[in-house]
């Protein structure tokens, strides 16, 4: 209603006449009738001169929505089952609309880069989202107060995704690139807001989590982070693309978060086989007791009562097979999978914290073999869990 009164109101000017008339197209495509949503795009178009219409718009409007509305109208040949209609759209507006848009307007600018790039990625064309990308995105984007978070993770992503024509990931600057990705997450408006357009930020940072992921040794600290990121990014999605009772609400974001599920917990499966080893710091005072909170004395001595309280697990540090004491030290580096079909293990971490240390499997015999290294280990039954 509120749609059709606009679109009622503003034919006195014909500026406000195709924002209307583009809103009623962009609002029946978002509720899946996208019949509609093409007769009224096409009125729009019969109407719509950038040269004369796009000034008076922004100045109106902020952001020329009818250019954003070419964009978005792309992925209603998605809907339709046509891609190769939507990827010839994708190439009328690089061709006929950004090239006379205002690169200022970054949020405007993004709103069209968002559907053109679920097109064209999502449709084998990921080389060249990326360069689409690489040109299109105006100098200082990444400073904006809104859409600047996702510049980085944007031109990581089309870098590292599945389909990328330069194959693996190997660069000096993955360590900057996981600490970047572990904080990564846009505010929840600007989520809304580009869900609407194919896709969920939330997505977007599982996939990362992802792509770095599988690109470290099972059992890594920085993996392990990465893989309980993408998780807790790809549970926030699925919220924002389904309805309590499961069903879908955004159909196009929705179909393009397939899979990172499984995937991911499927990482998450091969890191959970890895055993890890916990040896006692040997810069702490072995001469004295260790008291913990629960009243519980653990002697230098190796004797022990029945448990261990967490006081007590907190002096220790976590570090896969074959780690040198220097190589256990937290730092925020990933050791990158080798081509080898015997190397199991991580020799680096990423983040290390308490709780992170203490999630791994202890292995009694890995305890024994540790004990020359060490003042003193710290027995723990074989196959128990530490939290």
């Amino acid at each position: 209603d509120l749609y059709s009164r606009f679109y009622h109101e503003s034919q006195v000017q014909s500026f406000h006449l195709v924002r209307s008339l583009g809103a009623l197209a962009e609002w029946y495509g978002r509720i899946g009738q996208v019949d509609k949503a093409f007769k009224y795009f096409n009125t729009m178009t019969s109407i719509y001169m950038p040269g004369e219409h796009a000034p008076l718009i922004c100045e109106n409007y902020s952001v020329n929505r009818c250019a954003v509305t070419y964009a978005v109208s792309a992925l209603w040949y998605l809907q339709k089952g046509q891609p190769k209609q939507a990827l010839q759209r994708c190439d009328q507006v690089i061709t006929e609309i950004l090239p006379s848009y205002d690169t200022k307007d970054f949020i405007g600018l993004y709103h069209i880069f968002w559907p053109i790039i679920r097109v064209l990625k999502w449709n084998g064309e990921v080389e060249k989202a990326r360069e689409f990308y690489a040109k299109w995105a105006p100098d200082g984007i990444e400073n904006h107060f809104a859409v600047g978070v996702i510049h980085k993770p944007m031109c990581l992503l089309l870098k590292i995704c599945d389909g990328n024509p330069d194959g693996d990931y190997e660069t000096e600057d993955m360590a900057s690139d996981i600490d970047m990705i572990l904080e990564f997450d846009a505010p929840d408006m600007t989520d809304l807001n580009f869900i609407t357009d194919g896709w969920s930020v939330k997505s977007m940072a599982a996939e990362l989590c992802l792509h770095l992921a599988r690109r470290l040794e099972a059992g890594s600290i920085a993996r392990r982070n990465l893989i309980d990121r993408g998780i807790q990014m790809s549970t926030m999605a699925n919220e924002r693309n389904t309805t309590a009772e499961g069903l879908i609400k955004h159909i196009l974001a929705h179909e393009a978060h397939k899979g990172i599920d499984d995937r991911l917990l499927a990482l998450r499966k091969e890191d959970n086989a890895v055993d890890v080893d916990v040896v006692y710091e040997k810069d702490e005072d072995t001469n004295a007791s260790h008291n913990g909170p629960l009243g519980l004395t653990m002697q230098s001595n190796g004797v022990k009562n029945n448990y261990v309280s967490f006081d007590f697990a907190s002096k220790f540090t976590v570090r896969t097979s074959g780690m040198s004491n220097s190589s256990a030290s937290r730092s925020t580096t990933g050791v990158l999978k080798k081509n080898s079909k015997n190397s199991h293990h991580s020799n680096g971490s990423t983040g290390s914290t308490s709780k992170q240390l203490f999630s791994s499997r202890i292995s009694r015999n890995s305890l024994s073999k540790r004990q020359s290294d060490c003042d003193s280990v710290a027995e723990v039954g074989p196959e128990t869990e530490v939290s």
